[in-house]
């Protein structure tokens, strides 16, 4: 089954709102910065080949920004919180909706007319 342009549009902009995300972490210069900033890229590249595995890395990608955003000690975001922690939630739901709606399925693994 073919998935619909308009979900094709939603995963590509999806796929580029994490690049983007991953920009503003590498800009940060920091180890833990450019740690999530190349997850975020190898994300985005699997997202634009529908890999199924890059959705669930997408969701829990949104899912650990969202932990680090509501927790105080790191103040990676500042006075920026509240304006983080609902996209991230946001994100998670569309990784997963998306991953339902664009993922490539595999093939089954055991055809039903294979000789026993």
């Amino acid at each position: 089954m073919q998935a619909s342009s308009k979900w094709n549009i939603t995963n590509t902009v999806f796929a580029t709102v994490i690049i983007a995300g991953s920009i503003v972490w590498l800009l940060q210069l920091h180890t833990f910065g450019i740690t999530i900033a190349a997850a975020g890229l190898v994300i985005s590249y699997f997202l634009f080949k529908n890999n199924r595995w890059a959705y669930f890395a997408a969701a829990i990608w949104c899912f650990g920004l969202l932990r680090i955003a509501m927790d105080d000690d790191h103040g990676f975001y500042g006075d920026y919180v509240s304006y983080v922690k609902l996209p991230c939630v946001i994100g998670v739901v569309i990784a997963i909706i998306l991953h339902e709606k664009v993922a490539i399925k595999s093939k089954k693994r055991f055809p039903e007319d294979t000789p026993e």
